[in-house]
């Protein structure tokens, strides 16, 4: 994967995450094996949305529930009891919106790529070794678990 293409998404993602969710990303450069992750069992999210225009493509992001929690209580100014999990799926919904958005603002500044809707599911157990075999693999950490980033 082109370096230039990285250090965007790195950079992008950690803008959307530091000024909408108050949370930080650090981006982790070699992808560790699955056995890193093997003691994880908390629940992800999942949300996916894809683009279309000049080029087209599709992002998956990969949120524990512990990160997913805190980012919809920072979005909405809500304490933790206060949410529910229709906003947290909300949520991570809008954080591929708004990360791919202006990711997409950057590669294509004439704006002829267009978002499609996005979409979330949870998932209950993370499918590490499937995701990290991915070639467009992107890897966070958080002080909320490891965000996984895929592009296809």
């Amino acid at each position: 994967m082109d370096q230039n293409f990285r250090n965007l998404v790195d950079e992008t993602f950690s803008e959307v995450f530091e000024t909408m969710f108050f949370t930080f990303l650090e981006p982790i450069d070699e992808i560790p094996g699955p056995e890193a992750f093997a003691a994880d069992d908390e629940s992800y999210i999942q949300a996916d949305i894809a683009y279309h225009g000049p080029q087209t493509g599709r992002f998956s992001v990969f949120l524990p529930q512990r990160l997913a929690r805190n980012i919809t209580m920072n979005f909405l100014g809500a304490d933790e009891e206060d949410i529910n999990q229709e906003q947290v799926l909300d949520t991570a919904k809008e954080t591929a919106n708004m990360a791919v958005g202006s990711l997409l603002g950057k590669i294509d500044p004439a704006g002829e790529s267009k978002l499609h809707i996005p979409e979330a599911t949870v998932l209950e157990q993370l499918p590490v070794a499937e995701i990290a075999a991915e070639p467009g693999v992107f890897l966070f950490n958080t002080d909320y678990g490891a965000l996984w980033v895929v592009y296809r």
